[in-house]
């Protein structure tokens, strides 16, 4: 897989946290594969503590890691973090920025050769979770940032799609021409096919639960599946949600794993739920959770709500799910009519497999992004 002129080499940027559960999932996971791969990966990321057993994992493949240290929250925190990785981006001939703050980086140092991941309409996301106000100059400087990166990358990367479609209606359709849709994969080594399993309902909320999410949506399905039988829901969060005053007046199971333990907590689970806010607008048609990929890759169907574009469609297409939302006119009495057949359905788990193989593997999106790397660093 190495070039007969030595290996390509990437500076991969990472805003937030390798050791957390997303950055485990969706940095790690590309970074350990490219560099077996033949790649020459250098790493920098922003952690809170750098875990030394990680440390020595990636120079044991080859992968030269500049963790940073975080450093504040909030606006000035973020500037910090650009800056420095602006001065550390100096020299680079191609590199991978994850988010709009390290596409910022990339051009404030001048980088000639840059992939902006997209991840999602950052500011749009930002107002629609009260982050940031609507009109404020935050907003103002995320928009600007994004319309230069939409303009100045070499190529982009989206989750989705309907990211496309947004991104071209704002900047003149400068960004579908180079752009690739690799959503958030997963790797499907770890996530084995099982029947479901025996006794109540079980249904899983999994990962970070911010205000991106409908939790009370979320409650009507498990209220309705409760006034049918037994059922346990369950909510497996790495820290405190949300929406903590709305689950402590419901009867819940709150757990706390590992990401090498989110697998067998998905096969003991029936069914996801990943219901975003139908008011979170443009926002969400750049998003995919991570949370989906591993649900079908378990086997496990997921309910999704219709402002997630593309995984309401992947869902409505393949019977590996359902989707509801707030604003949608299905009543929730017809949503888990629909759901329980898919339980009672012995191919369900198959088929949720196969979806996850056609839209989330992590293998088949490391080759993508690799051939992406190297259509632009010949251009």
């Amino acid at each position: 897989m190495i070039p007969p002129d030595g290996p390509l080499a990437v500076t991969y940027l990472s805003m937030d946290p390798v050791s957390s559960t997303v950055g485990s999932s969706q940095v790690l996971a590309y970074v350990e594969r490219m560099a077996r791969l033949g790649l020459a990966i250098k790493l920098i990321s922003f952690e809170h503590h750098v875990d030394t057993r990680l440390e020595g994992q990636l120079a044991d493949l080859g992968v030269t890691w500049l963790p940073q240290r975080y450093g504040r929250r909030g606006t000035f925190g973020a500037l910090s973090r650009v800056v420095r990785s602006a001065y550390l981006l100096r020299g680079s001939a191609l590199v991978h920025a994850r988010s709009d703050m390290a596409a910022a980086a990339a051009m404030a140092a001048g980088v000639r050769t840059w992939v902006w991941d997209v991840r999602s309409l950052w500011a749009d996301q930002k107002v629609a979770t009260a982050v940031i106000r609507s009109g404020s100059l935050q907003e103002r400087v995320l928009l600007w940032i994004e319309g230069r990166a939409a303009r100045r990358s070499a190529a982009a990367v989206v989750l989705t799609e309907s990211a496309i479609a947004a991104l071209d209606s704002r900047y003149d359709g400068v960004v579908g021409a180079k752009a690739r849709v690799i959503s958030t994969c997963t790797d499907l080594n770890l996530f084995s096919v099982t029947p479901m399993p025996r006794g109540p309902v079980r249904l899983l909320l999994a990962g970070t639960i911010n205000l991106f999410y409908d939790l009370p949506t979320m409650l009507e399905i498990v209220d309705e599946f409760r006034r049918r039988r037994s059922v346990e829901f369950i909510v497996a969060s790495p820290e405190h949600t949300a929406w903590e005053e709305e689950l402590s007046n419901v009867e819940v199971t709150r757990v706390s794993v590992s990401p090498a333990e989110m697998p067998d907590l998905i096969a003991s689970s029936h069914l996801g739920l990943s219901i975003c806010r139908d008011d979170a607008g443009i926002s969400l048609q750049a998003a995919m959770p991570t949370k989906i990929g591993e649900f079908l890759a378990c086997g496990r169907p997921v309910v999704v709500n219709s402002g997630l574009v593309d995984a309401a469609r992947i869902v409505n297409a393949n019977f590996c799910g359902s989707v509801y939302g707030s604003s949608g006119p299905r009543p929730v009495e017809k949503v888990v009519n629909e759901l329980e057949d898919q339980l009672l359905d012995s191919e369900t788990p198959e088929r949720c497999r196969v979806v996850a193989e056609a839209y989330f593997d992590l293998d088949r999106a490391v080759e993508e992004l690799v051939g992406l790397y190297g259509s632009v660093s010949t251009e």
